[in-house]
């Protein structure tokens, strides 16, 4: 089944899943309005740390209390060539991330193409249900969508799978 869900619905799948959340992230770029004058910061050259900011310490200390749980969060960039401005952003971020908890890492846009993954944003939790990440052309959240169908989110195991096989470390993908 294919539901929508909100906001707060979709903070509580990410806070409330059991063992493990798996996301793919896919798009070059994301129009975020309460991280852009951050990211224009990141292209000036004057970045701020990820844990001294109001909307990315919550996620940090998140990850850190989930994988204290003993639950694994982790995450699959999908990376232009080259890296857009935005995935370069994320790129330096990601120790953070990392340094929390979750595992990151990258794909090459190619290499993801080969393998016939899909070109949307998704979360995986549990291996039961699937959160489909809908973007506007522009990069904005237009909506999400929870699905729970045994055989759809079958699938979303197997490009998982796929994904996490041929993906580049975080730490490996920044020594290169």
């Amino acid at each position: 089944m294919l539901t929508r869900i909100t906001e707060a619905e979709f903070d509580e799948l990410l806070r409330s899943f059991k063992r493990t959340a798996f996301r793919l992230e896919a798009r070059d770029s994301y129009a975020l309005g309460y991280e852009r004058k951050d990211f224009e910061r990141f292209l000036i050259g004057l970045p701020t740390p990820p844990p001294d900011l109001d909307w990315w310490r919550p996620w940090l200390d998140q990850i850190a209390r989930l994988t204290d749980e003993g639950k694994t969060v982790s995450r699959v960039r999908i990376l232009a060539s080259p890296a857009s401005d935005y995935q370069r952003w994320e790129a330096w971020g990601a120790r953070w991330n990392m340094e929390a908890g979750e595992r990151v890492s990258y794909l090459p846009r190619e290499w993801a193409g080969r393998l016939k993954l899909p070109q949307d944003d998704w979360w995986l939790l549990d291996d039961e249900r699937v959160i489909l990440m809908l973007f506007t052309d522009e990069g904005e959240i237009d909506r999400k969508m929870l699905i729970d169908d045994p055989g759809i989110v079958a699938r979303y195991l197997k490009w998982r799978d796929l994904a996490v096989q041929n993906a580049i470390p975080a730490d490996d993908y920044a020594a290169a």
